[in-house]
C-alpha cells in the first residue's frame, strides 16, 4: 500500500472523532456545504479514467500531428494536496524524441480537468521528462544543447519544479546543470 494512501487511512477515523468533539459546543455553524473527506475510493479515482479519449489530449495531439499517449507510463501522485490522486499524462512522440508533451489532470467532482500542459520547445532536440523530487513536489527536466552537443547528449539540463498554490501548478523554480551523463554515449 503506498505510504500517503496508508497515511490517510489512519489520520481519517481521527480527524472524524476530532470533528464530533468540536462539534457539541453551541456555537452556530456557518452556512454553505461542508468540504466532503475523500474515501480511499476517491483518492484513486482518476485511474479509471481514458485520457486518450479525452478532448485536450485529442487536441494535443492534433497540435503536434503526431504521437499518442504514452499509458504505460502515465504517473498518479497528490499534487493539488486534496488527498486524491492527479495524472501526470506524456505524450510520446512514438520514435527517438521520446516524450514530447504531459498534460497534468485532476477530478473535479468526478470530471477530469486539465491543470497544466508542458510541451517540449525548439530549445531541446530530445523530449521531456517529469517526475518527483524527494520533497514531493512535481519536476522536470529537459536537456540543453550547446552548437556542438551531439544529439545524445547535451551540455546542461534545465531543472523545472512546481507547486500547487491553491488554484493552479505554478513554476516554483528552475536551475540549469551540468548534464552528470556528458559524453557518456
Amino acid at each position: 500500500m503506498r505510504p500517503f494512501l496508508r497515511l490517510f487511512l489512519i489520520l481519517l477515523p481521527c480527524s472524524l472523532v476530532l470533528a464530533a468533539a468540536c462539534g457539541s459546543g453551541d456555537e452556530e455553524e456557518p452556512e454553505g456545504t461542508p468540504t466532503p473527506i475523500p474515501t480511499p475510493a476517491d483518492f484513486a479515482a482518476i485511474r479509471d479514467v481514458d485520457f486518450a479519449s479525452l478532448p485536450e489530449t485529442l487536441d494535443q495531439l492534433q497540435r503536434l500531428g503526431s504521437g499518442s499517449v504514452a499509458t504505460d507510463e502515465v504517473f498518479y501522485e497528490d499534487l493539488t494536496g486534496d488527498l486524491r490522486e492527479d495524472a501526470v499524462v506524456p505524450i510520446t512522440s512514438n520514435g527517438t524524441l521520446g516524450n514530447v508533451a504531459y498534460l497534468i489532470f485532476t477530478l473535479r467532482s468526478g470530471v477530469p480537468e486539465l491543470i497544466l500542459t508542458r510541451t517540449m520547445d525548439g530549445t531541446t532536440a530530445s523530449g521531456l521528462v517529469m517526475g518527483m523530487d524527494d520533497f514531493g513536489a512535481l519536476t522536470e527536466t529537459v536537456g540543453l544543447y550547446a552548437n556542438e552537443d551531439p544529439l545524445c547528449c547535451p551540455s546542461q539540463l534545465r531543472l523545472t519544479t512546481f507547486r500547487w498554490d491553491g488554484s493552479a501548478l505554478q513554476v516554483d523554480g528552475e536551475q540549469k546543470e551540468d548534464n552528470p551523463d556528458k559524453g557518456k554515449q
